[in-house]
């Protein structure tokens, strides 16, 4: 199937069940934005699909660019959505410095988000690929694992819709990356929820008994 510029609206020719690269990686096919589109479309839409055609041992480099492009582009939204919530509260608070102290901060969080994507997705990748090795669901290695977790970050364009849209963007990112695991890996679906949500949990669980023996110290 072809789209209005002639290009494949799919992620490349032949069956679905055939490895394919993802568009962002056929760049001088389909061009920066659409291959860029076509990626992100594939993630929030047809994750599954995605992944299960995703080919691996290709490196780690395009899918940790297209991260850094999203992430920097979540980011800058993120800032601009700031210093719009900050315009609105100095015509309500007296205290300016109050005002514009978020806004700075998101700013910090733009300048450096390039750095700040590159190890939240080198970390993400790493701690879910060790919880996937304990339950036996690691069947293609580091590198799969890394690019569900890279390519995942697609779901940081809802930062674009204002309040709510990073809240969306984080639940949707756990679904994904679930999808995307037992999808690459060809693992059961429990596996791959287990090695999502258990660091998640342990951290939890870490974090709560931490302030229970500090709250027990202080009595």
């Amino acid at each position: 199937m072809q789209n209005s510029d002639g290009l494949q609206d799919d992620f490349g020719p032949g069956s679905p069940e055939e490895l394919s690269l993802p568009p962002w990686e056929q760049r001088e096919t389909y061009g920066f934005l659409n291959g860029l589109y076509l990626s992100i479309k594939g993630v929030l839409l047809a994750p599954g699909q995605f992944f299960r055609r995703m080919p691996t041992r290709l490196g780690l480099a395009q899918p940790l660019f297209f991260a850094v492009v999203l992430g920097v582009a979540a980011a800058f939204f993120s800032w601009m959505w700031t210093l719009t919530g900050s315009s609105m509260q100095v015509l309500l608070q007296e205290n300016l410095k109050e005002a514009v102290r978020a806004p700075i901060y998101s700013f910090f969080g733009f300048l450096f988000s390039p750095v700040l994507v590159a190890i939240g997705v080198a970390l993400k990748a790493g701690i879910i690929h060790l919880a996937l090795m304990v339950v036996g669901g690691n069947r293609l290695g580091f590198e799969a694992t890394f690019r569900v977790a890279a390519y995942g970050e697609a779901t940081s364009i809802l930062a674009l819709l204002p309040f709510c849209g990073s809240v969306i963007g984080t639940l949707w990112a756990v679904v994904v990356t679930v999808i995307g695991l037992y999808s690459i890996h060809a693992t059961e679906p429990w596996k791959a929820v287990v090695a999502v949500l258990a660091p998640t949990l342990l951290c939890l669980a870490a974090t709560g008994g931490a302030l229970s023996l500090l709250l027990i110290g202080l009595n």
